[in-house]
């Protein structure tokens, strides 16, 4: 699927529906239930925050729930076993926030710059053996940025990693 939706990026072929969409009930909850099996077998300890007054957001559901699995499945696959990963969304006046934080090896600062490139992946000794296709990161940006939004990550190598994203409220 991954390269199937690229493939429609790369051919101008992906076109974002727009509607009405209430970003909990639609995106959030369900990419969580998609991503709770890995979630168990690696037995994560996940907490989920909401700041704000939760509202809808002009967007297309399906293409930001790529977004949001992509980012929960990466927090699980590249955090600790039995390590803590926390999901937090903010509803603010302008945009709403979404950030994904894990405990695990997170990068080094030198590695940042390749972290939305599309085929690249991170090459630390700690993530050497993680399968991954280097294409996940580069289309959940696609996506981000379609909807007029951006997306940014962090971490502490070593301790942890936060990966987040901000999508605007759009002019009814």
């Amino acid at each position: 699927n991954e390269y199937l939706n690229l493939s429609k990026f790369e051919s101008g072929k992906m076109s974002a529906s727009m509607k009405e969409t209430d970003m909990l009930h639609d995106i959030i909850e369900p990419s969580e239930e998609i991503i709770r099996p890995q979630m168990d077998a690696n037995r994560v300890r996940f907490d989920r925050t909401v700041e704000g007054d939760p509202r809808t957001l002009r967007c297309d559901p399906d293409l930001l729930k790529i977004v949001v699995v992509n980012l929960l499945g990466n927090a699980v696959k590249y955090g600790n076993v039995k390590g803590a990963m926390r999901l937090k969304i903010i509803f603010e006046a302008a945009r709403v926030l979404i950030s994904i934080w894990n405990e695990g090896p997170g990068f080094p600062e030198s590695e940042k710059r390749f972290l939305f490139r599309k085929f690249s992946r991170l090459h630390t000794k700690e993530l050497q053996g993680r399968k991954g296709t280097g294409v996940g990161l580069y289309m959940s940006w696609r996506i981000v940025n379609l909807h007029g939004g951006k997306m940014w990550a962090g971490s502490e190598e070593g301790k942890w990693a936060e990966f987040s994203f901000e999508i605007p409220y759009s002019p009814a």
